[in-house]
Order: structure tokens, then C-alpha cells, then sequence
């Protein structure tokens, strides 16, 4: 409670002390801007905060994802690029200079909604969630684009992966039961990269996260030929195939990290021919299911290794940014009967 009240104060005090980003959003000399906390990843805070009788929605890194320098120019730049999807925040502001917050923060429109919810799915939910993954694989990626691409993205995942079961192996925190697992998963996934064809297509801008979190419904949105939501959440974007994004939002611990639902395959694979329709001829769907498989092993397999490098930060007088949430979830995660599951539904038979 008392880090919470420490972070709405600290942004109290830069709400109402940064002029440029006053002006930015409007707000009238002595207008006093009050944030209210809006949730917590593992790598930035979110307050709303009002001026004029509009919301906004300030986000500030505290902790940078791990390919680029400057996390809120990277993600400022990314919404910017993804302004003709119709359906992601619009970058007002952004600070990254030596007085800004922690790592940098931005000021983005707000978005309305309820979040999606695996565990009270009501009629339409996904395929709402399907179009508007579609919209924003459906735009084009402009020749100047700022954003990562990585040269091999089956490589590139597979090797972040092991990056992170290395720092687990030689810590004093390894569990043997933990390893055997990641040993399973590591092998399964190093297998089908080396299965998989080449890459096919044109590279799209795609979130590499999609968790049930980063979605907004707000079916009202129709009536103004919108597309029924909000797609949040660009910390972390890169230029890669469409293949990866649908992979990990159907994984059992995506789905799971926001609720306590577990994906069946039959959702999954209903949930992947949503996708196509939504897409309507926008992309070609070649590659993508010849890869997909490969992604689905890598997106359960970057599951198992973040949970272990969380036995690292996650463990008692660990000082790393944490949150309640990961916290909860953690010992489902690692449990045997959540790995079987993971590796009875990501990993090639």
C-alpha cells in the first residue's frame, strides 16, 4: 500500500510541475491534475488522470524491455505507426530526457472499455479481440519504420529464451523439478525452429505480448463504424510475422495470466479461423500455419523460462520491480500439472 501511495504522489507532483506536458494535454494555468492508478506491468505504472473533460493516461517505464535503449520513445513511436489501425492509443507526449520519472513516461489518449475476461466471456468477446488483432496486422509498415526487426524471429525468440534459463542455471535459486521442466520445453522448441520452413510474407508491426489485459471492448464503438474496442499495451513491438501474436495469446499461460482460464484447443483453434475472417484478404495467410506451430512451442517455452528467472526476482528480499499479480500466479505456473497442460497443448507431438 504505501509503494502505491508513493507512486500516485510521485506522479501528482510531475503532473502538476512538467509544463510541456501540460500544454500537451491542455491544461489551464493552476488546473490541477490528478492521477489515479489504472494497473501495473512488469515494465511501467498507468494512471489516468482528467483535464477539460477529457482523459488521458500517463505510463511510466520503470522497467526497460530488453532490445532497445529508450523504452518510451520506442513505444511512442510504435503508437504513432499504429495510428491508422483506428484502434490503439494516440502518443500526445513524451519525456525521456534527465528530470522525466524512473525510465521516461508518456501521455496517451485514454481508452474506454471493459477488459476482456476468459473467465466471463460474454457472446462476441473474441471475435471482437480477433478484429482488432487483425486491424493492427493490417496496417502497413511505412519503409522509415523505427521499430526492431529482427533478422530471424524464430532465432531470436528461441535465443531470448535461453538467455534467461542461463542467468536461472547459474543462479543459487535452481529447482531440479523447474529444470526438468525447461529442459522438456527447450528441447521441444529448439526442434521445431529447426522443423520450421522459412519465414514467408511481409513483416507486420505485432505486439509480441497480447494478453487479455491489452484488450478493451466496448461494443458502443460499432455504432460509430469502429471496431468494438481497443488494442493497448505497445511496450514492446516488433516487425515480425503475424504467426507469433495469435500463438501467444492463445497459450494456456496467457490466457491464464488474467483470469483463471484455461484454454481448450478447440477455443484456440476457433479463435485462429476468427483471425483469418477478420483479416478478409487484408495479409496473405501464407507461412503462417506451416510456422505457427513453432511459434506456439516458443510462446509456452518463454513462459517456462520468465517463470524461471522470476525464482530469481520473485524470491523473498529480492529488491527487482515486482507485482501482486505475478506473484499469485507464479506457483500455478510452475506447478506440474500446469507445465503437462502447456506442454500437451503448445508443444509438436
Amino acid at each position: 500500500m504505501r509503494a502505491a501511495a508513493d507512486a500516485v504522489g510521485a506522479a501528482a507532483r510531475y503532473l502538476a510541475s512538467n509544463a510541456d506536458l501540460r500544454e500537451a494535454v491542455g491544461a489551464r494555468d493552476g488546473e490541477l491534475l490528478v492521477p489515479h492508478p489504472l494497473g501495473e506491468g512488469e515494465h511501467n505504472q498507468n494512471f489516468w488522470f482528467s483535464c477539460g473533460g477529457k482523459r488521458f493516461v500517463l505510463r511510466v517505464n520503470v522497467a526497460p524491455q530488453p532490445f532497445h535503449d529508450n523504452q518510451v520513445r520506442y513505444e511512442f513511436d510504435a503508437l504513432g505507426a499504429l495510428t491508422p489501425s483506428g484502434c490503439t492509443p494516440r502518443p500526445l507526449y513524451l519525456d525521456d530526457g534527465p528530470d522525466a520519472p524512473a525510465h521516461g513516461a508518456l501521455v496517451t489518449s485514454f481508452c474506454p472499455g471493459r477488459q476482456l475476461d476468459f473467465d466471463h466471456l460474454r457472446p462476441g468477446d473474441l471475435e471482437r479481440v480477433a478484429a482488432l488483432m487483425a486491424a493492427v496486422h493490417a496496417v502497413p509498415v511505412a519503409p522509415a519504420c523505427p521499430l526492431h526487426r529482427p533478422a530471424d524471429p524464430l532465432r531470436r525468440l528461441l535465443d531470448e529464451c535461453v538467455a534467461r534459463y542461463r542467468l536461472y542455471r547459474e543462479s543459487p535459486f535452481e529447482d531440479a523439478r523447474v529444470t526438468a521442466w525447461a529442459e522438456r520445453f527447450l528441447q521441444a522448441a529448439a526442434r521445431a525452429v529447426e522443423d520450421a520452413p522459412p519465414e514467408r510474407g511481409a513483416r507486420r508491426i505485432i505486439n509480441t505480448e497480447p494478453l487479455a489485459s491489452h484488450f478493451l471492448l466496448d461494443p458502443d464503438a460499432r455504432a460509430d463504424g469502429g471496431l468494438g474496442g481497443w488494442y493497448l499495451d505497445w511496450e514492446r513491438p516488433v516487425l515480425g510475422e503475424v504467426a507469433q501474436d495469435v500463438a501467444y495469446f492463445l497459450t494456456p499461460a496467457a490466457t491464464f495470466w488474467d483470469s483463471d482460464h484455461l484454454i481448450t484447443p478447440d477455443e484456440a483453434a476457433n479463435f485462429v479461423e476468427d483471425y483469418w475472417r477478420a483479416v478478409d484478404g487484408r495479409l496473405p495467410r501464407e507461412g503462417f500455419d506451416a510456422r505457427f506451430p513453432a511459434y506456439l512451442a516458443l510462446s509456452a517455452l518463454r513462459s517456462v523460462t520468465w517463470c524461471c528467472r522470476a525464482l530469481i526476482t520473485y524470491r523473498p528480499g529480492s529488491d527487482a520491480h515486482q507485482t501482486d499479480k505475478a506473484a499469485a500466479k507464479l506457483p500455478v505456473l510452475l506447478s506440474d500439472d500446469f507445465m503437462e497442460l502447456m506442454a500437451l497443448q503448445c508443444l509438436p507431438r
